[in-house]
């Protein structure tokens, strides 16, 4: 009697213990996927960005657990279940970066719009701050809101350098870079910004064509590497439509699914490198 009252207490005992335990880490991962999120949604938020937090937060915490699962479905071990994980971790910031690029990408297409604006109304005999109200009120997102951002912070009496960095900041690109550093310097010095702004319409004009022939040159390479990538692929896929069985040996056996694991690693990697090898700077 004693015994059974003793191996009750410790199989209680020890179930309090892991239940405790998993209570503890789950705390810690929700903490960290919440300081995730919350970073996330600031850079977001930063750039104007508009998404549901508590949608943001789900696509953190439900991603790992389900490709978690997926991993561990098609590998049938540890190790795919990590991999799994990893991949869950890391595409909502993968999400959220590619928002992020595509934002900065549309921005920097409006400069030259925005500068012949501005030459424009400064030519009229507007001020600069008039001029960049123009500016916000004729353009589209993300132009007018970055702009916009500027005449707010300046009737709160934040001077207009600052506001450029800030600008600058927030959207980092060579052309961004020429405009507030022309604006800054005309206003300090007293030179003509309308010449200048003519000046970079046609150095920016001349940099966008530029790349624009550059991203169709390496077009090419990137089509190849697609292609190269999702041939293993399709190859499986067809194979499978003949012979519905051909793989069971692989899936059977350790070694067979730990071989998968490492073609679906290989096959990222190698996407990767095209991708970053036809990536040209300018």
């Amino acid at each position: 009697m004693i015994k059974f009252l003793i191996l009750i207490l410790f199989f209680g005992s020890t179930v309090i213990f892991c239940h405790q335990f998993v209570l503890v880490i789950w705390d810690k991962i929700y903490a960290w996927r919440a300081r995730g999120v919350e970073i996330q949604r600031s850079r977001l938020k930063e750039m104007f960005l508009d998404m549901d937090p508590q949608k943001l937060f789900i696509l953190n915490v439900v991603s790992p657990a389900v490709l978690c699962l997926i991993g561990l479905g098609i590998s049938r071990s540890l190790s795919g279940a990590l991999i799994g994980l990893g991949f869950g971790f890391a595409i909502p910031a993968i999400i959220v970066k590619n928002m992020i690029i595509s934002r900065k990408s549309k921005f920097s297409s409006q400069i030259t719009d925005g500068l012949m604006i501005l030459s424009s109304c400064l030519k009229g005999g507007l001020s600069l701050l008039q001029s960049i109200e123009v500016l916000v009120e004729e353009l589209p997102p993300p132009l007018s809101q970055e702009f916009g951002l500027i005449l707010r912070e300046n009737k709160m009496g934040i001077a207009l350098e600052e506001s450029f960095e800030n600008l600058n900041r927030r959207m980092p690109s060579e052309e961004l870079n020429l405009l507030t550093t022309s604006i800054l310097v005309a206003r300090e010095t007293g030179g003509d910004i309308t010449l200048l702004f003519g000046r970079l319409i046609s150095t920016i004009r001349a940099k966008l064509k530029l790349n624009d022939s550059v991203k169709t040159l390496s077009m090419q390479g990137k089509v190849q590497g697609f292609i190269m990538s999702f041939l293993p692929i399709g190859f499986g896929i067809l194979v499978v439509s003949f012979n519905p069985n051909y793989f069971d040996i692989m899936l059977s056996s350790p070694l067979g699914r730990s071989l998968i694991v490492y073609a679906v690693i290989s096959e990222v990697i190698g996407m990767y490198m095209i991708k970053m090898f036809s990536k040209v700077n300018i």
